[in-house]
């Protein structure tokens, strides 16, 4: 065995500086859909988006429109996109086919691809079609955790979304490969979306988004946290560091990962990105501490998914170490910072869609499931 040490960027440079003059590199073609469904989908809820903004900012003579009437319509956006981007043959496997749509499509409240969308929004981007792959390969992440999750193995939940786990559905084994689908499926979509933009202007920002994806999805992010909350799961010595260690991996990458792919695709706020980073912070603990209230605080059928599970697998949570009191206030610093934060962002260039996010962040920090 050669005791010699390889020097990786010497490699790249002498791999970069030699010449294949008759070989071409073999580039598969995108699987970009047409997006005919998806199309009209958008154009309903890009009307209802900006006739929103108006409202917030007293503009619009039209009647009341409310945050929840907006993400109803990017709902059905987002479904049509993801029915267009996930078509495969499925005729041998039809009942995995069927597992597969169910843990997506069961009442998800898509939160972090609207939080993308919504922070392209407020970054000036302007298609937003061009971010609806970005969009749909961060559900199918966030989603594969979910199943993954719930397993008996993990967290043993029966409950999600107000409908049966998909392991309870159909059973661990099926579980456990529909998880693994979800995320290979998540990164087959952002691989094709570098292949369709990679000799164009943007195919950096779509390489360095796909990657920010990756990452935060991994040992870097939700991975590891996942990893320290089950190593750690009864461990009654965790300090509050550590618990916000495992918040910042488990909650606030993915979070975070949808703001900056968001500011990142808009190409023109990429100076905003540690700001945001920032503010993926606060929305992450601030989700995780208000999960943790509402298994307190309020009933199954209000949230959809099982309120003693902490408490059944003996977990040390934030609540549990300082009481629900200091909890809240903790919550309201976050949300105080977190609105404080986008102002630090906003010009006269974004200011309404500035107040969409300010409401986005109300809603994550004051929902009641």
């Amino acid at each position: 065995m050669s005791d010699k040490v390889i020097d990786f960027k010497k490699s790249k440079e002498k791999l970069m500086n030699k010449k294949f003059p008759n070989v071409k590199p073999i580039i598969t073609e995108g699987r970009q859909p047409l997006y005919v469904e998806s199309n009209k989908a958008l154009d309903k809820f890009q009307t209802i988006l900006f006739d929103y903004q108006e409202y917030l900012m007293g503009n619009s003579d039209k009647k009341e429109i409310t945050l929840e009437e907006v993400m109803y319509h990017f709902n059905n956006y987002f479904n049509a996109v993801y029915k267009e981007l996930t078509k495969f043959d499925d005729s041998r496997i039809p009942k995995f086919k069927e597992a597969f749509d169910y843990a997506v499509l069961s009442n998800g409240k898509r939160i972090r691809p609207f939080l993308m969308l919504v922070t392209y929004n407020f970054c000036e981007g302007e298609d937003f079609l061009l971010i609806a792959p970005l969009m749909v390969a961060m559900e199918l992440i966030h989603t594969f955790s979910l199943v993954h999750d719930d397993l008996p193995c993990m967290d043993n939940d029966e409950l999600r979304r107000g409908k049966p786990t998909v392991w309870k559905k159909y059973g661990e084994d099926i579980a456990v490969l529909v998880g693994d689908a979800l995320y290979m499926e998540a990164t087959r979509i952002l691989m094709d979306m570098v292949l369709e933009f990679l000799y164009t202007e943007i195919g950096n920002y779509v390489a360095t988004s796909a990657a920010v994806m990756l990452r935060l999805a991994g040992l870097d992010g939700m991975i590891s946290g996942q990893v320290f909350d089950v190593m750690n799961t009864t461990n009654n010595n965790l300090t509050i560091d550590d618990l916000f260690f495992m918040y910042e991996r488990k909650t606030n990458a993915l979070l975070t990962a949808s703001m900056v792919v968001g500011a990142n695709m808009s190409s023109l706020y990429n100076s905003k990105i540690a700001t945001l980073e920032k503010l993926g912070y606060c929305l992450g603990e601030s989700y995780q501490i208000k999960d943790d209230l509402l298994e307190i605080e309020q009933t199954t059928e209000q949230i959809g998914k099982s309120v003693d599970s902490d408490k059944k697998n003996h977990k040390v949570t934030y609540v549990s170490k300082v009481g629900v009191k200091e909890s809240k206030n903790r919550l309201d610093y976050l949300f105080k910072t977190s609105l404080d934060l986008v102002d630090s962002m906003t010009s006269d260039k974004n200011e309404k869609e500035a107040l969409v996010f300010k409401e986005l962040i109300k809603y994550l920090m004051v929902r009641e499931k």
